[in-house]
């Protein structure tokens, strides 16, 4: 199995928050799910969350410490439970919001 995933931010009607579309091949064939991020600074994507993703029906399946660096002209992203990073990204800010790509730093078993 891949152990890459997809994501895109795009900036939350509320200060500070993103509203999250991702992918990953581990939850199924074209299962796309959906996030929101509170607590970011006031602008730009830089800066510490938490977030909170949902699976394809809505359910929650993960709370992570998202943690956002902006370094140039991209972003090196973290997400983190218990002070312990889970996987590691990249990222560019696109005209409709911050698009990266994610890998889990161990790698799932098999379902």
């Amino acid at each position: 199995m891949v152990n890459v995933g997809c994501v895109l931010y795009k900036k939350g009607d509320a200060s500070g928050t993103l509203n999250a579309t991702w992918c990953h091949p581990y939850f199924g064939e074209g299962v796309i799910g959906t996030g929101l991020a509170t607590g970011g600074p006031e602008e730009g994507y830089a800066g510490q969350y938490e977030i909170r993703y949902l699976d394809h029906k809505g359910v929650e399946i993960a709370v992570f410490d998202l943690d956002i660096k902006k370094v140039g002209d991209y972003y090196e992203i973290l997400w983190i439970i218990n002070e312990e990073v889970l996987a590691t990204g990249i990222g560019l800010e696109q005209t409709d919001g911050l698009v990266a790509g994610w890998r889990e730093v161990n790698d799932r078993p098999e379902k």
